[in-house]
């Protein structure tokens, strides 16, 4: 596996911190790997906290191992509520600020996902004959999250050129939208023992202007010849690519997670085969 996250630029003189965040956890046989996407004045904070957080309320759970959809539906609500008192605690406000997140769990031979916002996860097969889309997650808006310009007003440096996207019916924080929630949309498939599949978590850094069969195809035989380092940066060089085309000077944050599973490495017999590999920006 390899991740890279990359600070963007909303201006020519950009003084804000990179908001996306993410986290990479293995417990025994199971792998949690999860994105958060920040926005507004304090999502550094907001992504930050809950990449510490998510983790935490995951496997503290009761549920953990037994009801996975249970078990990522109450880790999401407890992780909002623990951020609201984060936030209290150091003194910041989250009316205006929250994170998208998106949160898979291999739990071999099932993988389950849960997410919210515009934070996506792509499962897809790296198989040389067969390189696909397995599964997407799919963003929802709703118009009782579209709330007062005034509320919105604060968010317009997260928009930018994008306050199209403002509106998100799930995220974490943003309480001074209505209609906002915090129940994950959940997802469960089943991989094969033998199944050549990978998965792709990431900010909408990464998935603004690339849609799943194309990032399979920017990644897929990148991944099979030279590994997730190259196929991540491969990725994010592309994405970056298309913003500087799109929108100029102005280009969101990007993170992107890969995660390659049954591999045949050698000296390896695959019971418990993890690499990671951090990509420096």
């Amino acid at each position: 596996m390899a991740v890279l996250c990359q600070k963007g630029q909303k201006s020519a003189e950009d003084p804000t911190p990179n908001q996306d965040n993410y986290f990479a956890l293995h417990v025994g046989s199971v792998g949690l790997y999860g994105v958060c996407d920040g926005h507004g004045p304090f999502g550094h904070l907001v992504s930050f906290r809950l990449v510490q957080s998510l983790p935490h309320f995951l496997t503290t759970n009761a549920n953990w191992g037994k009801d996975w959809a249970t078990c990522m539906k109450e880790a999401f609500l407890a992780a909002q509520q623990e951020l609201l008192n984060f936030a209290r605690v150091e003194g910041f406000s989250v009316e205006a600020s929250g994170a998208a997140g998106s949160v898979l769990v291999f739990e071999g031979p099932l993988v389950h996902v849960a997410h919210i916002g515009d934070a996506g996860c792509l499962v897809a097969s790296w198989n040389r004959h067969d390189s696909r889309v397995l599964y997407g997650t799919e963003e929802t808006t709703s118009p009782t999250a579209r709330v007062s310009a005034s509320a919105w007003k604060p968010l317009a440096a997260r928009c930018g050129r994008r306050g199209a996207r403002s509106g998100m019916s799930r995220a974490f924080g943003d309480t001074a939208c209505a209609g906002v929630i915090q129940e994950p949309h959940y997802h469960q498939m089943f991989v094969q023992p033998t199944d050549e599949v990978y998965a792709i978590i990431a900010s909408d850094g990464i998935w603004e202007f690339l849609d799943y069969a194309k990032v399979v195809d920017l990644s897929a035989k990148k991944l099979r010849l030279k590994g997730p380092r190259e196929a991540v940066g491969h990725l994010v060089d592309a994405s970056r690519k298309r913003w500087a085309a799109y929108c100029g000077d102005y280009c969101d944050d990007i993170t992107a997670m890969l995660v390659k599973w049954n591999v045949n490495a050698k000296g390896s017999d695959n019971s418990t085969n993890y690499e990671f590999a951090l990509t420096q920006p």
